[in-house]
């Protein structure tokens, strides 16, 4: 089971002096490569849990406040730099896609990326999934609208705008304006 412990690491902000945009930096974090560690443990946890529990760890992590989407992409996620595909590093997910976007300021005032959206469209289908949504967002006001075989939940106050969940797929929506940069 994946604890609060084991994704901590996906809310530190590495200090300004430490950051790779400083030029003429001579210090490195020091927790540096504690978080290193850290971050590898939680792509394994990620890589061997259940698909209830990442789908349940996904909406937990982003409910409150913006994680730093790059250790769960890393984890879960076979990138070809030459073709810029994504692939499924897990047998239970038949294709993923994270869905970056430019837009946002870091705290340098430069452009960098955000976490947009992503979308898993799972090998076997199930209906379990909509409630594991419906009791993930538990403590957050939202809406849910059903139509068809496609459930769309629609939150309040979160860093998760939507959530569209059908039998095989799960497609959540990250608010741009709960950005955080932790410098990476």
């Amino acid at each position: 089971m994946i604890t609060k412990k084991d994704y901590d690491v996906l809310y530190y902000v590495t200090p300004k002096q430490y950051r790779a945009i400083v030029l003429d930096q001579q210090q490195y974090d020091p927790k540096a490569m504690e978080n290193l560690n850290k971050e590898e443990v939680l792509e394994e946890l990620l890589l061997k849990c259940s698909l209830s529990e990442l789908i349940s760890i996904l909406i937990i992590i982003f409910k409150e406040k913006y994680a730093n989407p790059l250790p769960i992409w890393t984890g879960i996620v076979d990138y070809d730099m030459k073709t810029k595909k994504e692939s499924s590093r897990r047998k239970d997910i038949k294709k993923i896609q994270f869905d970056f976007k430019d837009g946002v300021k870091t705290d340098f005032g430069g452009n960098t990326e955000y976490l947009d959206n992503l979308s898993i469209e799972f090998q076997t289908p199930s209906q379990i999934f909509k409630g594991i949504v419906k009791t993930n967002l538990q403590g957050k006001s939202f809406t849910e609208n059903e139509q068809s075989d496609k459930t769309t939940f629609v939150i309040s106050n979160s860093p998760i705008s939507k959530i569209e969940v059908t039998p095989a797929s799960f497609h959540m929506f990250i608010n741009k304006s709960s950005f955080i940069d932790y410098g990476q």
